[in-house]
């Protein structure tokens, strides 16, 4: 094509491309998702608490170091391709996204394990993590910046906490066995879970403000920030992926997300295949598996390449909003620091007049 040509940087996203493909296939597809739940189901609740506090300190972690891998690999590839180092960068970002999936995995498994036991004593153990979190950190000192960091890891927990249950929702429901009322048990379960995680964050920031003399507007200069991220402001003559400046600022691992995403959904499909005999109407893909069972394969197809499409729409008209709301926010912060003008009263001749004689 004229005027169309593979330019250096077109490289890092293949790149990315190939690494999803490699965690996805050659290292997650081969563990059983059913093994590992009844694995995990069998330890002793005590285990089970150290494995996930385990899990979320690596996770932190390997989320500070993953930023860093990404860059220098992003920088090789758009400045030296040719270095031996180019090689090295691959090799440690192609181990990083390896662990940090293995520990993402491990860590959806055991969420399903606490909201799918009978008893709710692993899921009060996890709610009561959060609690615990409050004593770790509100008795410490920090200033402007640290509040940042924590600000930005409890954005990705929250997003990272969403994702998961949304993962085991499809898998509860695409092996039938949800009827109406699990279904809103579950929601309520997910509710319990979000308002734990809100009320601990709550009362963690409003501690550390408090004991750090910290100004609660603080908070919306942090806004400020995450939006020039987010329009590109204030990254300009910069060799690095700008258009994932926010998620380098958040520290959210993006690509390991991908890969379990994958594969959770990998087994929602395989589930949903495996149930499509049962004749059961009130499955999620009930209708889908009655044109394939039809034989009507370009219907299906076109409903699958219809639902990619609105996904992708979403995604895009998602981008918009949140680059609307954020220069909206940069222009509010424009008009709020803006100098005011004040009214200079001119003198006229006859009070200058008055004056003197006075």
């Amino acid at each position: 094509i004229r005027g169309v040509g593979f330019h250096r940087r077109h490289l890092y996203p293949l790149m990315q491309c190939g690494l999803i493909w490699f965690v996805y296939s050659q290292v997650l597809c081969p563990i059983s998702i059913g093994k590992l739940y009844h694995w995990i189901r069998g330890q002793a609740m005590l285990k089970l608490y150290v494995l996930i506090a385990i899990v979320e300190v690596f996770d932190r972690l390997l989320c500070s170091f993953g930023q860093d891998a990404w860059d220098s690999l992003y920088w090789n590839t758009t400045r030296r391709p040719r270095h031996r180092r180019m090689l090295v960068s691959i090799i440690v970002v192609a181990v990083y996204v390896t662990i940090h999936s293995l520990f993402l995995f491990l860590h959806v498994a055991t969420l399903s394990v606490a909201v799918n036991s009978a008893d709710n004593a692993l899921l009060t153990l996890l709610i009561s993590g959060n609690f615990a979190e409050i004593k770790s950190t509100v008795f410490k000192k920090y200033n402007k910046q640290n509040l940042f960091k924590i600000a930005t890891s409890d954005i990705c927990e929250r997003f990272k906490l969403a994702l998961f249950l949304l993962l085991i929702l499809f898998i509860n429901r695409f092996q039938g066995e949800m009827t109406s009322s699990m279904v809103k048990e579950y929601y309520s379960m997910c509710g319990i879970i979000f308002a734990a995680e809100l009320v601990s964050d709550w009362i963690k920031h409003s501690f550390i403000t408090k004991f750090n003399l910290i100004k609660s507007s603080i908070y919306f200069d942090y806004a400020l920030i995450l939006s020039g991220d987010v329009t590109g402001i204030g990254h300009e003559g910069l060799n690095l992926d700008y258009t994932h400046a926010a998620v380098k600022r958040l520290g959210l691992a993006q690509i390991p997300l991908v890969c379990v995403t994958a594969r959770y959904l990998r087994e929602a499909v395989r589930f949903a295949i495996a149930f499509q005999g049962n004749g059961d109407e009130d499955h999620p893909v009930a209708a889908l598996v009655e044109l394939m069972a039809d034989g009507n394969k370009w219907m299906f197809y076109t409903r699958l390449l219809l639902g990619m499409a609105a996904l992708v729409l979403f995604k895009i008209a998602l981008g918009m909003c949140i680059r609307y709301v954020a220069r909206g926010y940069l222009g509010g912060a424009s008009d709020h620091h803006r100098p005011s003008r004040k009214k200079s009263i001119a003198k006229t001749p006859e009070e200058g007049d008055v004056k003197k004689k006075q």
